[in-house]
């Protein structure tokens, strides 16, 4: 835990070192937070006035010590090491002498009982006018009584968690120093110093803090779900049986919306930056490897939050022998740890692309600051359920959304019921003009698209000029040999926004993504076909 302004500081004085060291030593620490028997946010203050930068890791608040959570937000949230690693070597460019702060959230089970006997001791110590240098042993002494030792418990815990971070940072450092090509030279303690200079002279002429935005960016920045897809179904010449064991076969492949799209604007040389967040587990970890070597995804180690114990998102489907989806399980809480873009990246993109699988807040706030940065918006809407709780807001924000029919009439909120143009015939294009047009008046005032695909009736664009919807109809190809349907409109959408980076025109995109699409319609074994490029 990290020491600082103790209560009542403003007025005694009582400081801790820690600060006034972190200031003049230009190292990385690493702990559980600011210990909750001092005050919090004056400490982030006081590190603030002496110039230590100091980040929280992997939560929007300020770690306390025992807790996750204290109720102070944080100066600035850091998911990666490699994240870390970049903020501190751009300090020591610039010269700076200070340290820098990493706040680790302590996970374990006995942090929040311990913190409320700390809340606890702290209320006695004022009701006894305990003050001062007496609080603290007063407050340990307390909390070891009540807690029957579970704070030894709890501290040993969180020792070995910033053991764990703070080794993954120090490899980092080094793996960026080895990158940059920077040499390290360790000077003597001089007589008026009480810590080493560490000085950083580059070989080259290059900016260190430069070439690392440089390499981050992007013409094009992906937000959605990275998942697993296991498939399952009987033998072609059995039916399921239920309660007992199935003679039959799997697929395993990758998946999600977002990580599709991703993939395929990798596979055409887009470099795009996928956010998305997986599990730290096996299958995460190979989702991820797999997107930087295979599908040339850029930005995997800080745009993807991997989460620790929770499931990298897993889609489970039992088909029949006929292909049919029986039943599935989709275990997908982990995307709701999806984190919102690098603003400085987002200043540098195109176009940015969302599926429905982030947080709602997140969709918002990051679509609202790509349409004032002159960023345009696309949206894959990713299921019914998704589609129709998306509010007016976002949609106001889109530039380009790529629906199927069911979502386009869960965007546009259209009432098949009582809006029907033919009877028993609520497919028609008619009702889908109805519907899109609709949508268009939601959507970014100063132009919109929207592609509707409709599976064997091909596609349907609709856009908007200042008194008309414009629509254009694209059949599907005929005689094709589908074997695998559910990457068609990612695809698709990767392909159009591709083509749109490219200088073409929404016309011309959707012509390239529908061929595009019909790569991955007939491959058999994977949702995107890996011949798109």
């Amino acid at each position: 835990g990290t020491g600082g302004v103790h209560r009542g500081g403003e007025t005694t004085m009582d400081i801790s070192a820690d600060i006034t060291e972190l200031a003049q030593t230009p190292v990385v620490v690493v702990s559980a937070g600011i210990k909750s028997i001092l005050d919090i946010q004056r400490t982030l203050e006081s590190l603030e006035t002496h110039g230590v930068p100091t980040v929280s890791y992997r939560t929007d608040e300020f770690p306390a010590f025992f807790s996750k959570r204290s109720g102070v937000i944080s100066p600035a949230r850091l998911d990666s090491s490699r994240e870390v690693a970049l903020a501190y070597l751009a300090n020591r460019h610039l010269g700076r002498q200070a340290g820098m702060l990493v706040a680790v959230p302590n996970e374990d089970p006995a942090g929040d009982a311990v913190e409320n006997a700390i809340q606890e001791a702290l209320h006695e110590a004022t009701e006894k006018n305990i003050k001062g240098r007496d609080v603290t042993p007063y407050v340990l002494n307390f909390v070891a009584n009540k807690t029957g030792g579970e704070s030894l418990k709890s501290n040993i815990s969180l020792v070995k968690q910033n053991a764990l971070v703070g080794s993954d940072i120090a490899i980092a450092i080094s793996n960026e120093i080895k990158k940059a090509n920077v040499n390290t030279e360790i000077f003597n303690f001089r007589h008026s110093q009480f810590s080493p200079k560490c000085i950083l002279k580059k070989k080259s002429k290059s900016n260190y803090f430069d070439s690392s935005v440089s390499e981050k960016s992007s013409r094009v920045i992906v937000i959605g779900g990275a998942v697993i897809d296991l498939v399952a179904k009987p033998n072609s010449d059995s039916d399921l049986i239920l309660g007992t064991s199935n003679p039959g076969s799997y697929i395993e492949c990758d998946g999600g919306v977002g990580r599709n799209v991703a993939e395929v604007l990798g596979r055409l040389g887009k470099e795009p930056i996928l956010y998305s967040a997986v599990g730290n587990d096996s299958r995460g970890k190979a989702i991820l490897s797999r997107l930087e070597e295979d599908c040339k995804v850029k930005g995997v180690e800080y745009g993807v939050r991997i989460v620790d114990d929770m499931n990298t998102a897993t889609y489970l489907a039992l088909l029949d022998s006929h292909g049919d989806l029986h039943t599935a399980i989709a275990d997908m809480n982990v995307l709701n740890q999806i984190p919102s873009p690098d603003f400085n990246l987002l200043r540098n993109a195109d176009i940015i692309v969302f599926d429905a699988n982030p947080p709602i807040e997140i969709l918002i706030k990051t679509a609202e600051c790509a349409v004032k940065m002159g960023v345009k918006v696309c949206f894959e809407p990713t299921s019914v359920p998704k589609a129709s709780i998306i509010p007016d807001t976002f949609l106001s924000c889109l530039t380009y959304t790529l629906p199927n029919i069911d979502e386009l009439y869960a965007m546009s909120k259209y009432d098949q019921s009582i809006n029907k143009v033919e009877e028993n015939d609520s497919d028609t294009i008619s009702n889908i003009k109805l519907a899109t047009s609709d949508l268009l008046k939601k959507m970014h005032p100063d132009g919109a698209f929207v592609i509707v695909t409709m599976g064997a009736n091909g596609v349907l664009l609709a856009s908007k000029d200042d008194r008309n919807t414009l629509y254009q109809h694209f059949p599907a190809e005929e005689g094709i040999d589908v074997q695998n349907s559910t990457g068609a409109g990612d695809t698709l959408c990767g392909a159009f926004v591709g083509a749109l980076l490219d200088g073409h025109d929404e016309v011309k995109a959707v012509k390239i993504g529908m061929n595009a699409a019909l790569k991955s319609v007939m491959c058999p074994n994977k949702t995107i076909s890996p011949f798109i490029k």
